[in-house]
């Protein structure tokens, strides 16, 4: 009995295993075997070309506002795809702080622009098409090709598109559509006032030559200021006070809508443009539109990454000759200081020259680096901590460093030393001289 029960189970068993065959057979997928269907992965791989061979790396400047940001460079981005399919479109934000913030606040990840070429070259990307979004070749723009340049020998090909403005016709082409998109705010006795961020660079001359445009186009009624520069917004009060309008519509002259636009512009602080023109006697209307959502922007933004040129053919600033304390009065002026590094921003920087020798406090826009050096990163590994600079925090808790400035107009080797990582970075300075008044330097 014992051994009639054990082949039944056995034959059981049996029987079940044929059953998991069979429908394993039923639903696994069929593969056709044929000689004239098996390629070979050597056919394969040249059949399929590798993946991301061609990407076009859209940089801009960045926004914390989400909403904005997809409205203006999400939209320009969105017509650089358009336009050029053949292209794995990549997104980096030159502005470290945003990226920061994007990444704690919304767990978002964006590259900077190192990271970004870094990340081209890990994934053996061949041709790389970069098209800014700023607006001007001012430090922004300055610093995308600087931190572009020392991987330009890792791919078959890489070109750099325009700014917004660049040349003659791109200050005639965005006149034209700064009028067609406020034609519907271009009322009789109205003023358009449009608010740009401002600059120490050179290229702050961006805003009176569009001014001027707009001028000689016939539109009297168009006004351009700065948050940061000039004009300013005395400036553009004084001139809207002398036309004949009653109403003032703000837009803003960036492409994004986001902090300045919303804050600067539009804000209810009492120091915001909005309440500036309302205290002056304007009825006053604030359009938060952002140029990325100009359909013609984006066009021009188009036009650009078409014309697109070799980075070593970037037109550069015309370099200043160096500058050492003997040549400059003794006083206090506030400079503009370049970096070699968009993580490395300097926001502001007052220069003393004094008995023959020149300092400067440099403010940082961030507060993660703890201490400076003179010198390479190197240098400052092996050096005693008290030849180290280290901050102090202003009375708005942002980071200063008083360095010792042996001349203007040169490149100066600086190390920082990064909290978060624990180590030295190495990064160039150049103190300029472009805000120094002219009556101050000894001929």
């Amino acid at each position: 009995m014992k051994r009639k029960n054990k082949i039944w189970c056995i034959s059981i068993f049996f029987l079940f295993c044929l059953l998991l065959t069979a429908g394993c057979q039923e639903t696994a997928p069929q593969q056709d075997t044929t000689t004239d269907d098996v390629v070979s992965s050597e056919e394969a791989a040249e059949e399929e070309p590798t993946a991301n061979e061609k990407v076009l790396l859209v940089v801009s400047f960045g926004t914390s506002y989400n909403d904005n940001r997809e409205l203006t460079i999400g939209a320009i981005e969105q017509a650089l795809q358009k336009a050029y399919p053949d292209y794995e479109l990549r997104r980096a934000f030159t502005a470290q702080t945003i990226i920061d913030i994007l990444a704690e606040r919304d767990n978002l990840q964006i590259d900077n622009v190192t990271q970004a070429m870094e990340r081209l070259v890990a994934d053996g990307v061949r041709e790389v098409l970069v098209q800014p979004t700023h607006v001007m070749r001012g430090y922004e723009y300055d610093d995308t090709i600087a931190e572009i340049a020392p991987f330009v020998d890792q791919f078959d090909s890489i070109t750099i598109g325009a700014p917004l403005l660049a040349e003659d016709a791109d200050y005639q082409q965005l006149t034209e559509i700064l009028v067609q998109e406020t034609k519907e705010y271009a009322a009789q006795e109205t003023a358009i006032v449009f608010m740009g961020h401002g600059t120490g660079h050179a290229a702050n001359s961006t805003y009176a030559t569009l001014q001027q445009y707009l001028t000689d186009a016939g539109h009297s009624n168009y006004f351009i200021g700065t948050v940061e520069a000039e004009p300013t917004l005395d400036d553009v009060l004084a001139k809207v006070a002398d036309s004949a309008a009653t109403r003032v519509v703000l837009l803003p002259l960036m492409v994004v809508a986001g902090d300045h636009a919303s804050n600067d512009m539009a804000g209810d602080e009492a120091d915001s443009w909005k309440n500036a023109f309302t205290a002056a006697g304007y009825e006053v209307e604030c359009v938060m539109r952002g140029l990325g959502e100009y359909s013609g922007v984006q066009e021009m933004f188009v036009a650009h990454a078409g014309a697109a040129v070799p980075l070593a053919a970037q037109p550069t600033a015309e370099a200043a000759e160096p500058l050492t304390a003997g040549q400059i009065l003794d006083g206090s002026y506030e400079i503009s200081v370049s970096s070699s590094s968009s993580m490395f921003r300097i926001v502001a920087a007052e220069l003393t020259v004094q008995d023959g020798a020149m300092s400067a406090v440099i403010t940082l826009s961030g507060d993660g680096y703890g201490k400076l050096f003179l010198g390479t990163a190197e240098e400052a590994a092996a050096a005693e901590e008290s030849s180290y600079i280290p901050f102090v925090a202003d009375d708005a808790g942002m980071y200063t460093y008083t360095l010792p400035v042996s001349a203007l107009n040169q490149e100066i080797a600086l190390a920082a030393w990064s909290t978060n990582k624990e180590t030295w970075y190495d990064r160039t300075v150049i103190f300029e001289s472009a805000q120094i008044p002219p009556e101050a330097l000894i001929k």
